[in-house]
């Protein structure tokens, strides 16, 4: 047996380009009382600073800590979760289609709410969501959506995309997941 001293010809290939290894695993955005909260915070941080009354840092530490708890308690909720979609034996131009969404949670004592899950062609998302209220630990959910495709082909549906604004709505927390899946309409 002979070792190679250099890295396999498929190597370089399996490897994420320079921007996909930069970018954050998770985006982040605000929702409108998101924003509220934070600019409330500033301004509550502004004031505790220029005055150095107590009750006023108090609230700020009470704000940021609301703040970083639904970070991370959204990031527990996104995490070991697995989606699998299931397109109809058959589609047809212009006919609606059910597009079967099942969710798993892998987490064994934690369960998971407010989940949306969303389709993507590229990077944009199709017009459709799927939105579970609550996955129990280690089970399953199922939904599904309709859709139409206008035209006859090959779509490719680039990967999915699970969000969650669980627990109090003050951020939408999402990752893209990349897992191409073919759909042939006729």
């Amino acid at each position: 047996m002979t070792a190679s001293s250099g890295p396999s010809p498929a190597a370089p290939a399996a490897r994420p380009s320079w921007w996909q290894r930069l970018r954050p695993p998770r985006r982040l955005s605000f929702t409108r009382e998101g924003r509220i909260i934070v600019v409330l915070a500033i301004g509550v941080g502004f004031a505790a600073i220029n005055t150095g009354n107590n009750l006023l840092y108090l609230l700020l530490g009470w704000l940021l800590s609301f703040i970083i708890a639904s970070g991370v308690l959204s990031e527990l909720t996104l995490r070991r979760l697995t989606v699998e979609r299931r397109p109809p034996a058959r589609i047809h131009a212009g006919e609606p289609f059910l597009m079967e969404v099942v969710i798993t949670n892998a987490k064994p004592t934690r369960a998971s709410y407010s989940i949306e899950v969303e389709d993507l062609i590229g990077r944009t998302p199709l017009d459709k969501r799927c939105y579970f209220l609550k996955i129990p630990a280690g089970r399953s959910q199922r939904t599904s959506y309709r859709h139409t495709f206008v035209r006859r082909g090959l779509y490719t549906l680039a990967g999915y995309r699970i969000a969650t604004k669980f627990p109090f709505a003050l951020f939408r927390k999402s990752r893209d997941v990349r897992a191409p899946l073919e759909v042939l309409v006729y």
